[in-house]
């Protein structure tokens, strides 16, 4: 996955409508919603033509609980629009003691194209507090545009059973970062659990890691290395940090594996607070070695990925594949592969994502993701290991 290059319009191109209001209403925001979407759409258009249309593809809910986080996602939804004509609401959380109260900011503009002025961008910021921070839905619901997809972006730290029920009453797409969360393994567990039914299910960690499972995948790609995952009988994964909740993206990554190759966990252990240890067994009864680690790092966030392995036998010998990324803090990788008495090294670039390029690409996936599902449902043992 590359970095996604979205050009900002041309100021002179967009047509832009603001309202705000503090102390008010849910059904005033609606009524203004309403009232800045028609003006936009009805601009420059005479007496008996069709309004310009509303361009909008999804609906776009982010809930955030820190004001920086809540600037960054105003910003982050702005430069999504031009590529993705949404309607967005911000939720910023207050606390939901005290009084009810709820402000209100929409922002809404539409884009010149060929064809006229279609209303690309609708974004609406709710800062709520009181009660209805524990009701969302309620909240919700009224702003949505219906029959297209809702994506939900739970953009804070903590992820609960309240809140996802929450979830499942207006949301299509469920979207996390699970390296954002203050445990992201209850948090991996939770998507987890959600698997299987009508909500998809997202992680924005799980895109940073497709350089790794790529890298995997072109190692055993060429028809005659197939025969090699036949053989595998170790795999181990380190991650950045200390404890156990900072191997959460390796169980990620193991889990991947065993329900790509048919592995089942079936025991674990701890070896100290820097590992975890597992066995996994194939469907011809080939016992696998499965190592969880986690390694200090000065340069590399805690839970990211530091290195991978595997290796297995063949009718010639032993194989290997490693994957170390710079532990310096780099952009690049080291990948080896040793077959028999020859081994081949290589440099890969692992590119800076950010946070828009990751969710663009959540965006233009399908709703349910089969792969980070399966995934998720290998890992499970692992990631309950790790509690």
């Amino acid at each position: 996955m590359a970095p996604t290059i979205v050009r900002p319009l041309d100021p002179d191109r967009v047509r832009t409508r603001r309202w705000k209001a503090t102390a008010t209403d849910l059904p005033t925001v609606v009524e203004q919603l309403r009232r800045l979407d028609l003006e936009l759409r009805q601009h420059d258009v005479p007496g008996q033509e069709h309004p310009h249309p509303r361009n909008s593809v999804l609906n776009l809910v982010i809930t955030a609980r820190e004001r920086q986080r809540v600037e960054t996602c105003d910003r982050l939804v702005d430069r999504l629009s031009t590529t993705h004509p949404m309607r967005a609401i911000v939720l910023h959380l207050g606390s939901s003691e005290g009084v009810e109260t709820l402000d209100a900011t929409i922002v809404a503009q539409a884009h010149r194209l060929l064809s006229g002025f279609p209303v690309q961008r609708q974004q609406v910021l709710l800062e709520v507090r009181g009660a209805a921070v524990d009701h969302l839905a309620s909240l919700v619901e009224p702003l949505l545009i219906p029959d297209i997809p809702t994506f939900l972006w739970w953009s804070g730290q903590e992820l609960d059973h309240e809140a996802l029920r929450e979830v499942m009453d207006f949301s299509d797409v469920l979207v996390v970062d699970s390296a954002y969360l203050m445990s992201p393994v209850e948090g991996l567990l939770n998507l987890t659990a959600l698997t299987g039914g009508g909500l998809g299910v997202a992680d924005l960690r799980w895109g940073r890691m497709r350089p790794w499972r790529d890298a995997i995948g072109q190692v055993f790609a060429p028809s005659e290395r197939l025969r090699l995952l036949a053989g595998l009988d170790e795999i181990t994964c380190e991650a950045a940090g200390t404890g156990p909740s900072s191997r959460a993206a390796a169980a990620l990554l193991a889990g991947w594996a065993a329900a790509a190759l048919g592995w089942r966990i079936t025991g674990t252990r701890s070896a100290g607070d820097s590992a975890t240890e597992a066995l996994a067994q194939a469907d011809d009864g080939r016992q696998v070695r499965v190592t969880l680690r986690s390694v200090p790092s000065q340069n590399v966030e805690a839970g990211e990925l530091i290195a991978v392995g595997l290796s297995g036998r063949a009718e010639d010998g032993r194989f290997e594949m490693a994957m170390e990324r710079d532990r310096g803090g780099g952009d690049h990788a080291r990948l080896s592969i040793t077959l028999g008495a020859g081994t081949v090294h290589q440099r890969l670039v692992l590119p800076a994502l950010e946070e828009s390029d990751l969710l663009l690409h959540v965006l233009w996936a399908s709703r349910q993701d089969p792969v980070f599902e399966s995934a998720l449902s290998g890992a499970s043992v692992l990631l309950e290991s790790l509690r």
